[in-house]
């Protein structure tokens, strides 16, 4: 690996680093003042902020495994690393969901003898806000370096990562009133209320990358493939008299592989076809790695059916 190519991987990594670090610590430091607070609204806050820490890490893993090199055991490398935090990571926000409504529920019918303190919420929530828009500044600001460590613009994981603290700053706003709220007025149900509001929130705004987590973990068709589309394309290029056994998998959050055997007319053409279904493949219908058997006409059989 050159020197610059170094340069570049240090370079896509800090925003990582430092928003994970930061995130983190403010994730801690808020359970354990949600506590102090007596307060399930920061206590909710906490995992919602951490649900972000958790997207921040699964990014962070398909830059790091990306780096790493193929084996003989492993022969497509690590990058089904990112699938599998991706699973953790849905199992987690479940599971916070589902104890922020409890703690909620509970909240709302029984008798809480410990007061919230609203005071302490709103500082809180405002001190989130500052860590999530400052993070979330340092990921707009960061670009895609090539080999050469010059920077062409933002990629969709840092975009992501971008707007996801945006959100986690808003979600504090809220706090921050709820927090306001009890202080004057004395209302002790404000909080748990804001709290299964966050626990909505967080199902809400994760519920599509649940889904696709799991369907990445069945070896679905990533949601980024159109594999309609590139049926349509194999089957309408001139020299392809028949497509069969079209096989599209996962092999990242963000990588998608595919097989296929195609019937050709002209054998004599087969290398230029390869090479343009290739090139098209990974430039027009996010394809990153492609496998194609040429059979000749004559060729019947199904290979591989499932």
């Amino acid at each position: 690996m050159s020197h610059h190519a170094h340069d570049a991987g240090e370079m896509r990594q800090m925003p990582y680093i430092v928003g994970i670090s930061l995130n983190l610590i403010f994730v801690l430091s808020e359970l354990v003042l949600s506590q102090l607070a007596h307060s399930t609204a920061l206590f909710a806050d906490a995992f919602h902020n951490l649900s972000d820490v958790l997207a921040l890490v699964i990014a962070w893993l398909a830059v790091l495994v990306f780096g790493l090199r193929a084996t003989r055991q492993h022969t497509y490398g690590w990058h089904n690393v990112s699938i599998l935090a991706s699973i953790f990571n849905a199992l987690l926000l479940l599971f916070a969901v589902a104890l922020i409504f409890y703690e909620g529920i509970r909240d709302l019918f029984l008798a809480n003898p410990e007061h919230t303190k609203g005071w302490l919420v709103t500082i809180v929530a405002a001190v989130g806000i500052v860590v999530n828009f400052s993070t979330a500044m340092l990921f707009k600001a960061s670009g895609t370096p090539d080999e050469h460590g010059h920077t062409h613009g933002q990629d969709l994981n840092a975009k992501t990562a971008y707007l996801h603290l945006l959100s986690d700053a808003a979600v504090s706003i809220g706090v921050i009133i709820a927090g306001w709220l009890i202080q004057i007025t004395g209302w002790q149900i404000i909080d748990p209320i804001v709290s299964m509001i966050i626990g909505v929130v967080i199902l809400i705004s994760s519920w599509d990358v649940m889904k696709s987590t799991f369907n990445l973990a069945l070896n679905g068709v990533p949601d980024t493939v159109d594999e309609k589309a590139v049926l349509e394309y194999l089957e309408g290029l001139a020299g392809v008299s028949k497509v069969h056994d079209l096989h599209i998998w996962p092999l990242s959050t963000t990588e998608a592989a595919l097989t296929v055997h195609l019937a050709i007319k002209d054998m004599h053409q087969q290398q230029a076809l390869l090479d343009k279904i290739t090139k098209d493949l990974r430039e027009h219908y996010h394809i990153a790695h492609v496998t194609i058997q040429i059979e000749s006409e004559q060729t019947d059989e199904e290979c591989n059916r499932i």
